[in-house]
């Protein structure tokens, strides 16, 4: 389902009919479509309502920031619809934040959210999986994998789900279908051939131990013999399968490829080294108000063209850690830290929180791993400014946001009563729950004459 198509493009391409629409893509019109249904329901039922949640402060100011950029470009010459490309994830964020802490306001909702994610991404691995061994017979896999850059995110995001549960004690349906689901994921994972899933589950694991140590006391033991055996065998997987062409070598081929890259390895870093150097070209520019969206970066030293492979090349940056700073300048580019550091801090609080439960720990370090590792897909892989990754990682921000509430709405819900009239109890198919507050409660007879 091409979501993230423009309207005119898929009319285009599967009715040969040119709308000349408005830029709006299918998920922004189900979004618009949806929004406007639930905000007429709440006003006729006298319920208009909208959260913003501890953290909308830190993510609206950084929004902010990315509407001036919006504005720069356009009053300096950027292309439209370029800049629609580079700033619609920004916005994805959060809009998916806002949805997150409006819409997610039980436990029960959130594991459903869970069992939506695993479904999902177990589905996708299976997917690949078959591309790898069926449709590509077990031949070498390319350089750009089986598949896009940010389905690797995904699968990353699976694998620290499934960690996080683990530690958290939360052994349910969900956890087994994950354990059966494991090695299809890992799978689809490595088929994808990006060096960017394996620095950032190296940089995820610690940080994933560190997190449970800390907010898990009654599982440190266990955090130590899962510390110390990934120790030992990745002292016996990398000496044996750094140099090795299989595609369960993939993520020691990346880490040796740092010491000592391969032919197609070099080629990349010194791209990217000549990326960096034309992004801060580019800063120096206009380093206060950002270089605005919608142009291309500078060309200040030589660069391969990789048009032909990817259209965005110099717009849509990989290193889009400098992308943000180049586009929304100085200020704009404190204000994203300003934000991600809100975010990390709100999800160390809530860890070390004694009232919060372990499923609500789960979501709690499953989203700091989320967060750890936009940032080094960021860095490395174009991930900052993809539809897919904001909206899924906005999701969980939200959820997270939201936590603190749940305890107030148990509270609410213990505070309802069961009331029946004593003589006639025994009749009632069941109690009949209802607030305390109400001033009537009954119980209704299913056999009870009109």
């Amino acid at each position: 389902m091409p979501f993230f198509w423009n309207v005119n493009t898929i009319f285009q391409t599967y009715a040969h009919v040119n709308l000349k629409a408005v830029p709006l893509n299918l998920l922004e019109v189900l979004l618009l479509v949806a929004g406007t249904l639930s905000l007429v329901r709440a006003v006729a039922l006298n319920q208009v309502s909208v959260r913003g949640g501890p953290l909308f402060v830190p993510i609206f100011i950084y929004i902010c920031f990315v509407v001036m950029g919006w504005i720069n470009g356009m009053a300096t010459g950027g292309d439209f619809k370029l800049s629609l490309q580079e700033v619609r994830a920004q916005f994805y964020f959060l809009v998916a934040y806002l949805m997150a802490v409006n819409m997610i306001r039980t436990p029960h909702q959130t594991t459903r959210l869970m069992w939506m994610m695993v479904l999902c991404i177990g589905l996708k691995g299976c997917l690949y999986t078959f591309r790898r061994y069926v449709t590509l017979a077990g031949l070498p896999l390319s350089d750009q994998g089986v598949g896009s850059h940010e389905e690797a995110f995904f699968f990353n995001a699976f694998v620290a789900l499934l960690a996080a549960l683990a530690f958290c004690g939360e052994q349910g349906r969900l956890t087994r279908w994950m354990w059966l689901l494991l090695p299809l994921v890992i799978t689809g994972n490595l088929a994808t051939n990006r060096r960017a899933a394996t620095a950032a589950m190296i940089i995820a694991v610690p940080i994933l131990l560190l997190a449970a140590h800390r907010s898990l006391p009654r599982r440190r033991r266990m955090v130590g013999i899962v510390g110390t055996s990934l120790v030992v065998g990745f002292s016996i997987y990398y000496p044996v399968f750094k140099n090795n062409d299989s595609m369960f070598a993939q993520p020691a081929r990346a880490i040796h490829s740092q010491f000592q890259p391969d032919a197609r390895d070099a080629s990349s870093n010194v791209y990217r080294d000549a990326e960096n150097a034309n992004l801060m070209a580019t800063i120096r520019l206009a380093p206060l108000q950002g270089y605005g969206y919608g142009k291309r970066m500078l060309h200040a030293v030589p660069i391969a063209d990789i048009s032909a492979q990817y259209e965005w090349w110099d717009v849509l940056t990989h290193n889009q850690i400098l992308w943000v700073w180049m586009r929304t300048g100085t200020f704009g580019f404190f204000a994203f830290w300003m934000m991600i550091s809100s975010i990390l801090i709100f999800i160390c609080r809530t860890l070390r929180s004694p009232e919060t439960t372990d499923l609500a720990k789960a979501v709690g370090i499953l989203t700091l791993l989320l967060v750890s590792m936009l940032m080094i897909f960021g860095l490395l892989d174009l991930q900052i400014s993809n539809p897919r990754d904001m909206l899924f990682t906005g999701i969980w921000v939200g959820v997270v946001a939201a936590m603190p509430g749940w305890k107030k709405i148990d509270d609410v819900e213990s505070a309802s009563t069961v009331t029946t009239t004593p003589e006639s109890a025994w009749w009632c198919k069941a109690p009949v729950v209802k607030p305390a507050h109400w001033k009537k409660a009954r119980c209704i007879d299913a056999e009870a004459e009109p």
